[in-house]
């Protein structure tokens, strides 16, 4: 439990027909937009994250099975899903992982071949923040933005069910 914190995060998301001057054209200092999302539920993974609400709040159990279930479908899943939206791994530049934990981190990253820079913005949110839930991802995309990271970016979650959430921005 030491690992969870609490902390809130909010973004504004506009339609890129809002982003346009008077000309039509979209300013090169535009903040990075939505280019896809996607979901996955790796099949048979149900009972290795759970949350329940119970009296006294939420209950979570997380099997030790949980990142390498990740990281046995991730790196194909993920290929697929970005190629489909015309980019490879190789083509992103920021990474804003969510660091359920750091052996969860550790995984995916490793799973990835992503390199110890790839991640210092997930993992510098852990070490500063611990694990917030849902905010965590969008502090990982303030740290990407705060250091001038380059797009394309990609987010990525966990959650029960054992579901992949993933967004493309750039």
């Amino acid at each position: 439990n030491a690992l969870f914190a609490d902390g809130a995060a909010a973004c504004v998301v506009r339609h890129p027909d809002d982003l346009k001057d008077a000309r039509g054209l979209v300013s090169a200092d535009t903040p990075m937009g939505i280019r896809g999302r996607a979901s996955h539920v790796i099949p048979g993974t149900e009972g290795l994250m759970t949350w329940t609400i119970e009296d006294h709040g939420f209950a979570m159990t997380l099997d030790p099975k949980t990142p390498s279930a990740v990281a046995e479908v991730l790196p194909d899943w993920l290929d697929a899903w970005l190629a489909a939206q015309g980019v490879s791994r190789g083509d992103v530049a920021g990474w804003a992982i969510h660091p359920g934990g750091p052996r969860l981190l550790e995984t995916v990253g490793g799973a990835l071949g992503l390199s110890t820079e790839d991640l210092e913005a997930s993992r510098g949110v852990l070490q500063n923040h611990g694990n917030m839930s849902s905010g965590t991802v969008l502090f990982i995309l303030d740290a990407l933005r705060e250091a001038g990271t380059p797009g394309p970016w990609v987010a990525m979650a966990f959650g029960p069910g054992l579901t992949i959430e993933a967004a493309l921005l750039g």
